[in-house]
């Protein structure tokens, strides 16, 4: 321990006694030059991550609320109660099982459209919050 402080301090002699004193450290003229020379690496990667985590999270959000909107179509067909949204989710599910196969393909075929079709509806209606993903000032709170 001795040997570190040895080499990171000096020890002067003041009129009140003796204490440590930093040694001195680079001007900030030599600093600032050679952090202004090339970009600092570690900032543009915690840039790209934050910007990676908050896309992520618009996606996440949007494809929730997409799915959202099949949850209420099934609430809607049931009456919104949850007797009549099981019941039309087991009709659809045992249709789906007793349909041939080139019949199961169409109709994946077709919710994976009526799916992308929703997600850029939702999309649409989320665009502020999706270039606030974009700027570079931070998202507005909503509290």
């Amino acid at each position: 321990m001795n040997a570190l402080l040895s080499l990171r301090f000096q020890k002067t002699a003041h009129a009140a006694g003796e204490g440590i004193v930093p040694l001195p450290v680079s001007s900030k003229e030599r600093t600032s030059a050679a952090n202004a020379a090339r970009p600092p690496l570690r900032g543009i990667a915690a840039d790209l991550c934050y910007f990676v985590l908050r896309l992520s999270g618009w996606l996440s959000l949007t494809l929730l609320a997409t799915l959202g909107l099949y949850t209420v179509f099934f609430m809607a067909l049931g009456a919104f109660s949850a007797e009549g949204f099981f019941a039309h989710l087991a009709n659809l599910s045992v249709r789906f099982g007793d349909a041939d196969t080139a019949r199961q393909g169409l109709f994946v075929r077709q919710l994976a459209v009526v799916t992308l079709i929703l997600f850029l509806i939702v999309s649409a209606a989320r665009y502020r919050s999706l270039a606030a993903v974009f700027s570079a000032e931070p998202a507005p709170r909503k509290d």
